[in-house]
């Protein structure tokens, strides 16, 4: 399954970089081209997170929101790390496991899921590293 963050040429963030310090700003815009061309495809993944936490929050979360959220949640999960957004990843797991792992999903849950659903957004606005 294809996180849809893998460019259909295969370019990576690191592609055309090269090694030692003169490489090291191309790598880094190579990533932030990578960025710039997936940014909508990662903020509208980030958008289906943020659905569900709402609908959470508002016990209207529907199965499908939820499996969509779980989804998305592992995309991010599999592609934020290429762009050196560690936290973000491990935000977005916790989120994954969160949301997939459970059939009744705890009291503290939806709570617990806008906080990280906020922490998301705030790494994915942060950009590249």
């Amino acid at each position: 399954m294809s996180s849809g963050v893998d460019s259909r040429d295969g370019v990576s963030p690191n592609s055309g970089a090269t090694p030692g310090p003169e490489g090291q700003g191309q790598g880094q815009s190579a990533a932030a081209r990578v960025w710039a061309q997936f940014h909508n495809v990662i903020f509208e993944r980030l958008a289906a997170v943020e659905n569900a936490a709402n609908a959470l929050r508002r016990a209207t979360l529907t199965p499908e929101v939820r499996q969509k959220a779980v989804l998305e949640a592992h995309r991010l999960a599999g592609s934020l790390g290429m762009f050196g957004l560690e936290e973000g990843t491990h935000v977005a797991r916790e989120i994954e496991h969160l949301l997939g792992e459970q059939a009744v999903l705890a009291p503290e849950t939806p709570h617990r899921l806008m906080e990280l659903s906020a922490a998301l957004r705030h790494e994915l606005e942060k950009g590249p590293a």
